[in-house]
């Protein structure tokens, strides 16, 4: 016998029990999810009240230095030559063939010494000759002189013999120099470099006997990036080495400032003056320079560990109450493992120079280490 379905058994306009089971299953779920949710939510908004330490589980030790203040020089590197402040090649100034030369390579000469001498026979012949003729007109001047006192020689013949003393004063004048021009002389005073000729050679105008260089003050020359055009000014200090001498420091400064600026290399030509007493430092010579562009006496410094950078940017960790909190920086120069601030941080802020790794904003902190001996030193009855 066929049994009756269970829609049929109910009753025309009541529900259906069995279709109701899984509604209901529904909506307790839906309830349970809901209570749940609220419960979470409250929790979280209770712990976000809480003090950093109730996530952490304690404070982090980290090791703190404070920021000092320090004198920070801003400096510009570059290269230069070395360059005599008077440098000249010794040439005559007639030819001839070289009878004497007196001076050594290296030797410092004065202004005017005698440097090399040539053959000079004839000229001095032509000085003694010129100054014989001289010395007798003079003597027949003066005896016209007696005569015209006398009215026994004419004006005229006065005027002539006149002249004549004058030609002779003028020949003698013109020998003197054509001898003299057979020595060379040093120009100035200076180092003499190496000679280039030997007893006897013939040189004439084209020929470098030598070179002179003034070396008690060298200049030296070398370009500076344009974005300093506006800080570099004569005066300023310049340091400058050589491998040549890799234990010395020469010291110096600018002397003068190009007015131009390189539309090649975006750079602009500086020259300084360096002492060189010693004659140490000679024309030609390759030098590091290192141009003082300015200096700030009260830079905020902290230690290099103490400065993080990410996403090209830095920042620091400041304590402060026993919480670290991320500061962003603006950094400037580095100076004896310490770096400037220019932005961001003021004296006597303690920073975190250990354990950058494992803190987060606002995170409890532990100073140990240097930082626990400046707040030991701080406290009443710390260190001295």
């Amino acid at each position: 016998m066929k049994q009756p379905d269970d829609d049929a058994a109910t009753l025309p306009g009541e529900p259906n029990p069995m279709r109701l089971i899984p509604q209901l299953g529904i909506v307790v779920l839906l309830a349970a999810l809901a209570a749940g949710g609220g419960w979470y939510w409250t929790a979280e908004s209770g712990r976000g009240d809480e003090a950093p330490s109730a996530r952490q589980g304690g404070p982090v030790a980290v090791e703190t230095a404070p920021a000092r203040l320090g004198t920070v020089t801003e400096t510009v590197t570059a290269v230069g030559t070395a360059r005599a402040v008077s440098s000249v090649k010794i040439v005559p100034s007639t030819a001839g063939r070289i009878t004497r030369i007196a001076f050594q390579a290296g030797q410092r000469v004065q202004s005017g010494a005698m440097l090399v001498e040539l053959d000079n026979a004839s000229e001095r012949a032509a000085v003694r000759e010129a100054e014989s003729e001289l010395a007798n007109l003079r003597l027949q001047m003066r005896r016209a002189d007696s005569l015209r006192a006398q009215r026994l020689v004419s004006a005229a013949d006065l005027d002539d013999l006149r002249a004549k003393l004058d030609m002779a004063e003028a020949r003698l004048e013109a020998a003197r120099s054509r001898l003299e021009k057979r020595t060379v002389r040093a120009p100035f005073a200076g180092v003499v470099g190496l000679r280039n000729i030997n007893l006897g050679a013939y040189v004439d105008t084209d020929t470098a006997l030598t070179t002179l260089d003034d070396l008690d003050t060298i200049e030296l020359e070398f370009k500076v990036p344009e974005r300093y055009f506006a800080t570099v000014k004569p005066g300023q200090t310049v340091s400058a080495v050589s491998a040549a001498f890799p234990s010395r420091i020469f010291s110096g400064a600018v002397r003068e400032v190009d007015t131009r600026i390189d539309p090649a290399s975006r750079a602009f030509r500086v020259r300084a003056e360096l002492p060189n007493p010693d004659a140490l430092l000679p024309d030609g010579l390759f030098m590091a320079v290192r141009l003082t562009v300015a200096e700030r006496a009260h830079a905020v410094l902290v230690p290099e560990e103490a400065v993080v950078s990410e996403s090209g940017r830095n920042y620091v960790h400041v304590v402060v109450d026993g919480v670290a909190t991320r500061t962003t920086i603006v950094t400037g120069q580095r100076r004896d493992a310490a770096i400037e601030v220019l932005t961001g941080l003021t004296p006597g802020a303690e920073v975190v120079i250990k354990g950058h790794q494992t803190l987060r904003e606002r995170s409890l902190v532990r100073a140990v280490g240097q930082g626990a001996k400046t707040a030991a030193a701080l406290a009443p009855g710390g260190e001295d």
